[in-house]
């Protein structure tokens, strides 16, 4: 399975089924797992290893009595053959195919029942089966659940003629494990106990769930069925293999592509546009949506169903763009990735890409094009996949090759502003720059908002919270195919930076101020936090003493350096004007717990710089 995307995908059906207030359980809440024994067991069928799974779960009250909603999910490749409540009236259980805005995810299933408890003293079970088709379709084991755990077993029992690898993932010190092998049967049998678990707790801003919590990593390796071996990832030939056996069952009709293609690339004059041109038009006019696990997992959507249905995933939207380039003559081919979020390196031959790109072999280096990504040019890279190993396709052989990681300066906002004191305000000029994923953002905000409103939200933007101040002579660069930054610029005037009294001036030169709000909630926040990705905002902003005035007072300069973030503010007087400049670098994207109460230190001292004022006084 796709391990990361699966567990985005599962916690998503997950928040879709419970309230909010269900997905925060501890100690103190209504409802939790009193008792969970958890077997998976790999046996023969016709020939076939086939694993069983085995639950028996123990819900108990130990406050309010509160309806307790059960789900699991399964799909073409596994079946919940039974399901038993005894102790508590349950529903009826449901089989459903998932839907999201009308889009169905063919092999997503999930099997739904809600538990009816009426009294403190009522102990519900619910007992069911469940069969994994093949090897492949068994790779993850849940530990947390979205109630608290007093007592979990997870037993994994797998047989002599069987061999697997186990990946423990963010094991602490709640969960114990152990190894025996049954003298009888000779079945080596692996046991994890875990105790006192919290529940599930969904937060904003949180790394992904295969960062963050216990889960276990089930990694088949050969099977010897009736004295004939059988290899699934044995090795890293056997998993390009098998990734590759699915990519090449989309039969793509190349006479359609090469007809859009055309089409796309009229009036391209170089290599350079018709590659922009094409990314472009996937990135553009095909809506991303969640992937489809299962099967639909690995295997991407042909090109011309993508192109008929206007939406793909990262699978189906790469393939078209491979088929794409192909057609125009480049060197394009399929690319499986792990991003940032899913946290790991290819150490061992596991399938757990979470994404797939495409990689474009041109002027004799590769380049690693994300369509998914929205406005982002020929010659960038996600912020997502930097650094990352990446396995490129190569016929029936494979190349690993390592990602570019550009520094947190790629991603960056940089504003420079000059000031005159004018009829009691700043009046000024400015322009604001974006690149990396601030660009990408900002670029899809403005080509996405109607023309009529898009002075309006930029405006507004560029105001920052200050309704008396005045944006005009907007102009905006950089907003068509395959530019690299994104500018605009603007004329202001600033009456909410400049105040007055007797013969003072007081002058506050940032406007945005940004992450003076970002103060993180030490006593409920759960996970650490998670920036979307490193960065760099950068000020430059330069106000001219007014005929007549000096400079009285000037704020200190502030200088706060970790190994996760910079910030930095300075004054300079040069002749009859004073340099404002400010520098913030988000260095690490993940800032952890142990960091909060420094994170929060460091905000309040940057938040008292950005009240402190230039004070100007009259000769």
């Amino acid at each position: 399975m796709n391990y990361s995307i699966y567990m985005n995908y599962y916690w998503l059906l997950l928040i879709s089924f419970f309230p909010i207030s269900l997905l925060s359980q501890n100690m103190d809440d209504d409802m939790i797992i009193s008792e969970q024994q958890s077997t998976y067991r790999y046996v023969i069928e016709n020939n076939r290893v086939v694993v069983k799974e085995n639950q028996d779960i123990l819900y108990s009250c130990i406050k309010n009595v509160q309806p307790v909603t059960f789900f699991r999910f399964y799909d073409i490749n596994s079946e919940i053959t039974k399901i038993r409540v005894k102790g508590v009236k349950a529903s009826s259980p449901k089989y459903e195919t998932y839907a999201q805005e009308n889009i169905f995810y063919d092999d997503s299933k999930v099997c739904h029942l809600t538990l009816q408890f009426k009294d403190r003293d009522e102990v519900g079970r619910v007992t069911y089966e469940k069969n994994y088709k093949d090897p492949f379709g068994f790779s993850f084991i849940n530990i947390v659940e979205p109630h608290f755990i007093r007592n979990k077993t997870i037993r994994i029992i797998v047989p002599q003629w069987m061999e697997i690898d186990i990946v423990e993932n963010n094991f602490d010190r709640g969960i114990s494990s152990s190894k025996s092998m049954d003298p009888n049967s000779g079945n080596t049998i692996y046991i994890y106990q875990v105790e006192n678990r919290e529940a599930y707790r969904h937060e904003e801003f949180m790394p992904d769930y295969m960062l963050t919590f216990p889960s276990i990593q089930v990694v088949p390796r050969k099977a010897v069925v009736n004295k004939k071996s059988e290899e699934y990832f044995y090795s890293f030939d056997h998993m390009y293999r098998w990734c590759k056996s699915k990519a090449d069952m989309a039969e793509n009709d190349h006479e359609v592509v090469a007809h859009l293609a055309k089409e796309i690339t009229k009036g391209s004059e170089t290599d350079r546009d018709k590659i922009n041109a094409l990314l472009n038009w996937v990135q553009n006019n095909i809506r991303y949506i969640a992937f489809e696990y299962g099967v639909q997992g690995f295997k991407p959507d042909e090109a011309q169903a993508v192109i008929r249905k206007k939406y793909g995933d990262c699978k189906g939207m790469s393939n078209l763009l491979k088929c794409l380039l192909q057609a125009e003559g480049f060197d394009a081919r399929l690319v499986w990735i792990n991003t940032t979020d899913a946290g790991r390196e290819w150490k061992l031959p596991i399938p757990s890409a979470d994404h797939m790109i495409c990689a474009l072999h041109h002027d004799n280096e590769f380049h690693f094009l994300d369509p998914t990504v929205k406005f982002m040019p020929f010659g960038e890279i996600a912020y997502p996949i930097q650094g990352k190993m990446a396995m490129v396709e190569d016929g029936d052989h494979y190349l690993m090759l390592r990602t570019p990681l550009l520094p947190p300066s790629h991603n960056s906002i940089q504003l420079v502003s000059r000031y005159v004191v004018e009829d009691g305000r700043l009046k000024g000029e400015s322009e604001l720059s974006f690149s990396g994923e601030p660009k990408y953002g900002i670029t899809s905000a403005i080509r996405y908002t109607g023309s009529a409103d898009r002075n309006i939200y930029l405006k507004n933007f560029l105001k920052s919270n200050n309704p008396t101040d005045s944006i005009f002579g907007l102009q905006i660069q950089g907003i068509e195919v395959g530019s690299g930054n994104l500018s605009i610029s603007y004329e202001e005037l600033r009456p909410s930076s400049l105040r007055s009294f007797s013969d003072e001036l007081y002058v506050d030169l940032d406007v945005f101020k940004e992450f003076a709000g970002l103060v993180i909630d030490t006593l409920k926040r759960k996970n650490d936090y998670a920036f979307s990705f490193c960065q760099m905002i950068r000020n430059r902003i330069i106000i001219e003493i007014p005929e007549g005035y000096r400079m009285k007072d000037i704020p200190a300069d502030m200088e706060i350096v970790t190994d996760d973030y910079r910030f930095s503010i300075r004054y300079t007087i040069e002749e009859q004007s004073i340099l404002y400049q400010k520098e913030i670098t988000i260095k690490n994207r993940t800032l952890s717990k142990s960091n909060f109460l420094q994170w929060n230190k460091d905000i309040g001292l940057l938040k008292n710089a950005y009240t402190r004022q230039i004070t100007l006084e009259k000769n």
